[in-house]
């Protein structure tokens, strides 16, 4: 699994312990500009990187190298370049049933001028990303609308490759 943009690293780990605790061996990849130090996970590997650069990071070895299923979170910079970028650099390497997350489209409906800078950075490119595949993802609405009709934080984010 890989995560884009880890912050302090607590998601990392929860996912690392979600995926032991359903006796799942897997790792979790994070990517970000300034990972945290300190954390010591055997699944877990923390890469300095830029996510709308992430073939400077992430190497076809490394991507060989993980078993699929995937699970691809962006939770990067919420910027329409930056999510583009993600899932334009993952596209490629994705198999039938992977995911790709596309977190915090709900910059777009939450009010504050400080929402407004994003410009409906992650909502404008998955709708892109699904124009530009053409049939390749569908969006997962039992998991967008588990609690509601796009109860979350992600609406329209769960991307499942066909």
């Amino acid at each position: 699994m890989f995560e884009i943009g880890v912050d302090d690293g607590g998601s990392a780990l929860w996912f690392a312990d979600m995926l032991a605790a359903h006796g799942c061996d897997a790792r979790v990849v994070g990517v970000d500009r300034n990972p945290p130090t300190g954390i010591e996970d055997p699944n877990v590997t923390l890469l300095t990187g830029d996510a709308n650069r992430l073939s400077d990071t992430i190497s076809a070895e490394l991507l060989n190298s993980l078993p699929h299923p995937w699970l691809v979170i962006d939770d990067s910079s919420h910027f329409y370049a930056t999510c583009l970028a993600v899932m334009t650099f993952f596209d490629p390497h994705l198999m039938s049933g992977d995911y790709l997350v596309i977190e915090d489209g709900v910059v777009e409906s939450l009010p504050g001028l400080q929402y407004r800078q994003y410009e409906s950075g992650p909502n404008h490119a998955v709708a892109t990303f699904l124009d530009m595949t053409s049939g390749q993802y569908e969006i997962d609405t039992s998991l967008c609308d588990f609690y509601g009709p796009n109860v979350t934080y992600n609406p329209n984010g769960w991307l499942r490759h066909s």
